[in-house]
């Protein structure tokens, strides 16, 4: 018989009552595990693979060869980001595990989720973008207001103020921002300032001066984007 030690460690709040089951590849119940435990448990040194079963979902692992002690992490693997981590949560496998060396299984803790994360460096942080978006945000927001007699009047205030409190969040969150929430919110603001310039009234003054805006906005956010890419 092998000793095998195993941690469950789930995102969130996520299934945090329950108990995962953890069988051997005969079927054999091994051991019922909740968040945050460390168990131990025995397995017969035959032992090809454990299954891990918790209502639909359901992972096979394979046992490695040679290892007189077991080391069994278990998580769940998704992509920490609107809209994936639902869609991910979906997929069967989503919750699964790795054998990890001694080492590795010490230092398995919730950080596992943090440092799973893409951050945008803050050397890549583009203010000037920020910047240009917040003044197009507000320059629709009084638009919006001016512009009494567009049809379309509503929309341009929902779309200035939606972009303004985005590029804040965005401005506030500079330091510490994932990598993803990053590029999407500029590339919505980029493509829902594309929507409020259709729909303003016509006037040569206020058309060339949003055209100009916007044009250099995106033009900056592509740069900007182009710079992440090849960072």
């Amino acid at each position: 018989m092998k000793q095998m030690e195993i941690k469950l460690l789930l995102p969130y709040n996520w299934a945090h009552a329950r108990r995962i089951r953890v069988y051997d590849d005969a079927g054999n119940l091994l051991v019922k595990i909740a968040h945050n435990e460390h168990l131990l448990v025995q397995v017969d040194d035959g032992c090809k693979h454990v299954v891990i079963k918790l209502d639909f979902y359901k992972s096979v692992i394979p046992v490695p060869d040679n290892a007189e002690k077991l080391f069994l992490g278990l998580y769940m693997d998704f992509r920490d980001r609107f809209p994936h981590k639902y869609i991910d949560t979906l997929k069967r496998k989503c919750l699964t595990g790795q054998f990890m060396t001694a080492e590795a299984f010490d230092n398995f803790d919730l950080s596992f989720y943090e440092n799973a994360r893409e951050y945008l460096p803050t050397v890549n942080y583009d203010n000037a973008s920020v910047f240009l978006g917040l003044l197009i945000s507000a320059g629709l927001v009084i638009t919006s207001v001016v512009q009494q007699e567009n049809p379309y009047q509503d929309l341009l205030f929902f779309i200035g103020v939606s972009s303004l409190i985005s590029l804040l969040m965005v401005r506030a969150e500079k330091n510490k921002i994932l990598l993803y929430d990053y590029k999407s919110r500029l590339i919505a603001t980029a493509l829902a300032f594309v929507l409020a310039f259709i729909f303003i009234t016509p006037s040569f003054a206020i058309n060339m001066v949003f055209f100009l805006f916007i044009s250099l906005y995106i033009i900056r956010l592509l740069t900007n984007l182009k710079t992440i890419k090849s960072a």
